[in-house]
C-alpha cells in the first residue's frame, strides 16, 4: 500500500496544475498582507490631530444646537429606540477617527481564514481534476491491468489526496500567519496572544482535508473534472437564491443548520453562531422581529462531517468496485 501512496503522491508533485494553483496562493497571500499592514499600521499623529479637531468641532455644534437634538432623541424614544440608537446625535470620540486601526488577532484570524477557504477551494478542483485525468486519459484501466485490487488502489488514492490536501493547507495557513506576524511587527503593532491563531490553523487543516474529499468523491462518481465544478457553481446558485427565500419565506431560516459553510466555519473557529428571526407582538400590537442565535459546535460539525464524507466516500467505493472501467 505505501508504494501505491508514494507513486500517487509523485503524480500530484509532477502535475503542472498543482504548481499553478500553488502559485495562485502564494499571490493570494502576498496580497493580504498589504491589507494587514495598511489595517494595523498606528494612527500617525496628523490622522490624531485631524481626529481632535473633527471631535470639538462636533462638539460644539452639539452644544449650540442641544434643544433640537434633546428634542430628536425624545422623538427616538417615544418610537421604542434603545438608549444607544437614540443617542446617535451625541458626539462620540470613536466616531470621528480618521481610520481604524484593526488588532494583530483581528488581522490573523481574516489572513489564515481567506487562505483556508481558498486553498480548500483550489484543493478541491485538483483533487478532482486528478481523478477526472485518470479516467478520461485512460490512466485509471491501464493502473487496474496491473493492480486488479481495486480497493487497494482507491484507498492508496484517497490516502494521497488526503495527505498532499493537509499538508498543502498546513504549510499555506503557517505562511500566511507567519508573513501577517512579520508585518504587523513591521507596522509597529503589538503581537499578542499569537496561540489562537496557531491553533486556528491547525484546525484549517480539517478544512482543507473536507475540500479535497468532497472534490474526490464527485469526480469518481462523475469520472468528470468539470462535474466538480458545476456541483460548485450550482451550489454558488442555490444559496444565492436561499438567501433571497430566507426574507420572503421566514420558514426556510432552520436550514443555515445543515449548510456545508456554516459547519466548515464551525470547523475553523471552533464552534459557529448564525441567527435566525421570530416575530413577536410588542406591547403596542405590532410585531418585531426578534433575533435568535444559535450555535453549531464544532463537535457537531465534526459529526456533520463524518456522517457526509463517510457516506461519499462509502458511495463512491461501491460504484468504484461494480463500474466498468472501460
Amino acid at each position: 500500500m505505501i508504494p501505491l501512496v508514494r507513486a500517487e503522491l509523485l503524480r500530484i508533485r509532477s502535475r503542472r496544475l498543482t504548481w499553478v494553483a500553488l502559485g495562485a496562493m502564494l499571490v493570494v497571500i502576498l496580497l493580504t498582507q498589504l491589507a494587514v499592514y495598511s489595517s494595523v499600521r498606528p494612527l500617525t499623529d496628523a490622522e490624531r490631530e485631524q481626529s481632535r479637531s473633527a471631535f470639538e468641532q462636533a462638539q460644539q455644534d452639539y452644544a449650540q444646537n442641544k434643544a433640537e437634538y434633546d428634542q430628536l432623541e425624545q422623538e427616538c424614544r417615544d418610537q421604542g429606540g434603545s438608549e444607544e440608537e437614540c443617542g446617535y446625535y451625541q458626539p462620540r470620540q470613536e466616531d470621528y477617527v480618521a481610520r481604524s486601526v484593526s488588532s494583530f488577532g483581528e488581522v490573523a484570524n481574516l489572513a489564515v481564514t481567506v487562505t483556508v477557504f481558498l486553498a480548500g477551494l483550489s484543493l478541491l478542483f485538483l483533487s478532482a481534476s486528478l481523478v477526472g485525468a485518470d479516467f478520461s486519459s485512460g490512466a485509471m484501466s491501464n493502473w487496474l491491468s496491473f493492480i486488479p485490487e481495486r480497493t487497494k488502489v482507491y484507498v492508496s488514492k484517497l490516502v494521497a489526496v488526503v495527505v498532499a490536501g493537509a499538508v498543502a493547507t498546513a504549510v499555506l495557513a503557517a505562511l500566511a500567519l507567519a508573513l501577517t506576524t512579520v508585518v504587523s511587527l513591521m507596522a509597529g503593532a503589538d503581537v499578542v496572544q499569537p496561540g489562537a491563531a496557531w491553533a486556528k490553523v491547525g484546525r484549517g487543516v480539517l478544512v482543507g482535508v473536507v475540500a479535497v474529499l468532497i472534490g474526490f468523491g464527485i469526480a469518481m462518481l462523475t469520472r468528470h473534472t468539470i462535474a466538480a465544478v458545476g456541483a460548485v457553481l450550482a451550489y454558488l446558485f442555490l444559496s444565492f437564491v436561499y438567501n433571497i427565500l430566507v426574507f420572503v419565506v421566514p420558514a426556510v431560516q432552520g436550514l443555515q443548520s445543515v449548510l456545508p459553510e456554516n459547519h466548515a466555519l464551525a470547523l475553523l473557529n471552533k464552534g459557529h453562531t448564525y441567527v435566525t428571526y421570530v416575530n413577536e407582538a410588542t406591547s403596542s400590537g405590532q410585531f418585531e422581529q426578534r433575533p435568535v442565535e444559535h450555535t453549531i459546535s464544532m463537535a457537531e460539525s465534526g459529526l456533520y462531517w463524518l456522517v457526509v464524507l463517510g457516506a461519499l466516500i462509502a458511495v463512491t467505493l461501491v460504484v468504484f468496485r461494480r463500474r466498468d472501467i472501460n
